[in-house]
């Protein structure tokens, strides 16, 4: 049951630049780069401390399991991320 809390919150944390890039597409498109870093890195860091936070408070379980699936799901709403940035700007013209 707890692999399933951590699997759900896990996708929301990777769903959540979903949501900005389609709600802020503006902002998106001024500078595309340093923004895809930006919310790369801060994605990045949330979601370590989450999988960091798992496997200290349940020590009992796998470890391996949560970091395993934690690095696939982000990978996973990375690509679709990626493709939702890229129609975003292929509607814009760029």
């Amino acid at each position: 049951m707890t692999l399933l809390y951590f699997i759900f919150l896990i996708s929301f944390l990777s769903f959540l630049p979903i949501f900005f890039i389609y709600k802020y597409q503006n902002w998106f498109v001024k500078n595309i780069l340093y923004n895809h870093i930006l919310i790369f890195l801060i994605k990045l860091i949330i979601i370590s401390m989450v999988i960091y936070i798992f496997i200290s408070n349940l020590s009992g379980l796998n470890d391996k399991l949560f970091i395993i699936v934690g690095c696939c799901i982000s990978v996973i709403f990375h690509f679709i991320e990626g493709f939702v940035l890229q129609t975003i700007l292929n509607k814009n013209g760029r």
